[in-house]
């Protein structure tokens, strides 16, 4: 394989998710020196800020945002006062295969198809038709730089953001690791999870700081369901479990292989760190991608997250009211479930300093969409405005980015204390079709970014990234 790609996509899509910003790019490049568009590069940064999201490379069989495309990494390293940009695919046994190929050869999620045996090699499942492309998020831990996907292994990447392959975190075998995954703030231990398509269990993986394996253990669903991110908090794991159950059966009857079941209602399994029994919490209906963050207080776990009515895929029917960013308080003591609204418009991909996660944050950052954007073309995942939420007074701040189109703000430090940062994200213009970074500072989101860079190239609408200090 080519160690960087250097083609045009030449396909097209009239699938608001394949086309404007979604639309995928080819060229792997490294630039540094990037242009200061306004303000000036700190020159305390000294790391990368990587994102990750899905990127196909060959027309897809079929196609359900956000949850298939081939993984492209894109990271801007600052240095000195300068700042440098690099992209590279993420190489999956997956992508391997579509680029011996040199077309796409898998179905999608909601779709799977069996793949063409001479496509495949010795070590390939042939009774595995879904495609492992680690496309959703990066995150680092124990000297370990991680791609990820939904549900498969997840994969290391170099310094050059090279694939170097799946990860085993100390183990024989490749780890199978969620999009999502949460460090401890007092032991610096990963908590990580991996939900089965075809059997009722969710697999919880506890990884030492030195990115060992310690141990797995499992806790049982009443179906095999998608959960795609959870909480942790100082002394448990709490799963936020949707009515979004696999069914085989009815894939093979030509059915969806993912069913929305709201006569399940939700279910809340709340796990001690240091074993003990499930505790079990009811409410109706919902479903979640992403968490801000939970902890602890008095007798009270409490989760910032965003809640959508229902669970949906791709492009076509909406909920009759948009994913809002949400309070959901479990009372351990009387068995309760309170529940308030942060913001009463769209929100998604919220994020906090990561250097919270599992205490008490105050903000929460999520981008949102704001009547300024006249370009979207009603592609789910599209926001212009970045907020900074105070879930101590309910007070929202915000910068509105106009007719440019923006997307999760990546937290990094400055120092300290906590909450004193910049917030990292890209940012699209549709007019122009060009892309730029900018940096905010988190205490003064309002007054708009203390940094703009130029791209070298477009950056397609992503999904999550992280910092990594160098």
């Amino acid at each position: 394989m080519r160690d960087r790609i250097d083609e045009t996509i030449a396909w097209r899509s009239d699938n608001p998710h394949l086309s404007g910003n979604f639309a995928p790019i080819g060229r792997e490049i490294d630039r540094d020196g990037l242009e200061v568009i306004s303000g000036r590069i700190p020159e305390e940064l000294n790391g990368a800020y990587i994102r990750n999201g899905p990127n196909p490379r060959y027309e897809p069989v079929s196609y359900n945002y956000p949850l298939e495309g081939d993984g492209m990494l894109h990271a801007v390293r600052f240095a000195s006062g300068k700042a440098s940009y690099h992209n590279r695919y993420v190489r999956t046994r997956s992508f391997e295969i579509e680029d011996n190929a040199g077309r796409g050869v898998f179905g999608g999620l909601m779709a799977p198809r069996p793949i063409e045996p001479g496509l495949l090699g010795p070590h390939d499942d042939p009774d595995n038709p879904f495609k492992a492309s680690a496309f959703i998020s990066v995150m680092h831990h124990g000297d370990h730089l991680l791609a990820l996907g939904e549900g498969e292994p997840a994969w290391e990447i170099g310094p050059n953001l090279e694939t170097l392959g799946p990860w085993t975190a100390g183990t024989d075998q490749p780890i199978m690791l969620g999009a999502h995954n949460r460090v401890h703030p007092a032991t610096g231990d990963m908590f990580a999870l991996s939900y089965d398509i075809e059997r009722p269990t969710v697999l919880i993986h506890h990884i030492g700081a030195d990115g060992k394996l310690r141990r797995s253990f499992d806790i049982a669903l009443a179906a095999p369901s998608m959960i795609h991110d959870f909480v942790l908090t100082e002394r448990h794991i709490v799963l936020l479990i949707g009515p979004a159950v696999f069914d085989m059966e009815a894939m093979m009857q030509g059915q969806a292989f993912l069913q929305w079941r709201p006569e399940l209602g939700t279910r809340i399994a709340v796990m001690p760190l240091d074993g003990g029994t499930v505790r079990w919490f009811e409410a109706d209906a919902f479903f979640v991608y992403h968490f801000a963050n939970g902890f602890e207080r008095g007798g009270d776990i409490v989760i910032d997250y965003v809640q959508h009515q229902k669970l949906y895929l791709g492009y076509g029917a909406r909920n009759t009211e948009p994913p809002m960013l949400r309070r959901l308080v479990l009372d351990t003591h009387s068995g309760s479930v309170r529940a308030q609204t942060w913001f009463d418009r769209v929100a998604e991909f919220p994020r906090i300093d990561d250097r919270l996660t599992a205490l008490a944050s105050r903000y929460v950052y999520a981008p949102t969409l704001t009547e300024t954007l006249v370009s979207a073309h009603g592609a789910s995942g599209t926001f212009n405005c970045l907020m900074r939420v105070d879930t101590e007074t309910g007070d929202v701040v915000h910068h509105d980015f106009g007719n440019h189109i923006a997307g999760e703000a990546v937290f990094i430090p400055k120092g300290e204390p906590a909450n004193a940062g910049f917030l990292a994200t890209y940012l699209y213009d549709p007019e122009t079709e060009t892309s730029e970074l900018v940096l905010l500072d988190s205490e003064g989101i309002e007054d708009g970014p203390v940094l703009r860079l130029r791209m070298p190239q477009r950056v397609p609408q992503g999904l999550h990234g992280a910092w990594v200090p160098a």
